[in-house]
């Protein structure tokens, strides 16, 4: 979801809210993130324990558990984000999958808008073009943040947007 600010904070995205809802984009978004049922219980799975999850699921829903359990990471969603340590250098991917819900023939460039934060991260996004030739297609990418360290100066959250 795109989202603009007339005025610039250090807070970003939790200063302005998500924006507000424009129905006639939303009857075409153009790509969207795609999760089942599975893919929030796992996600549920890492935050909260099985008995918990089998009373939000409703059913006997079982949380895995080793390397399968899996990550906040991997959670395919829009938004992306990292809990770092001052001082240490950090390196997070986040692979997402994308379905082309709009036109056939479709070109998406990557625009990555850091403000401040390119002092504090370098963020990738890989491929940064996605074209599709059909609807329904779906595309992978990978965003890679890496940084050598937040200062203390740095105040809880660095932000930045992928559009």
């Amino acid at each position: 979801m795109n989202f603009t600010c007339n005025d610039y904070n250090a807070a970003a995205e939790f200063t302005c809210g998500s924006g507000h809802i424009n129905p006639v984009k939303a009857i075409d978004p153009g790509l969207v993130y795609e999760a089942s049922k599975e893919d929030y219980i796992k996600l549920l799975c890492l935050v909260l324990n099985q008995t918990s999850v089998r009373l939000i699921s409703g059913d006997n829903s079982t949380c895995s558990t080793g390397s399968d359990k899996g990550s906040l990471h991997g959670h395919n969603y829009p938004s992306l984000a990292a809990a770092v340590t001052p001082k240490k250098p950090f390196s997070f991917k986040f692979h997402r999958k994308v379905k082309n819900v709009g036109l056939a023939n479709s070109t998406y460039k990557a625009k990555i808008f850091a403000g401040n934060s390119t002092d504090e991260a370098d963020i990738k996004v890989v491929p940064e073009v996605l074209s599709f030739k059909c609807l329904n297609e779906e595309k992978t990418f990978d965003v890679t943040v890496v940084g050598k360290g937040l200062s203390e100066e740095v105040q809880s959250d660095v932000s930045a947007s992928l559009v």
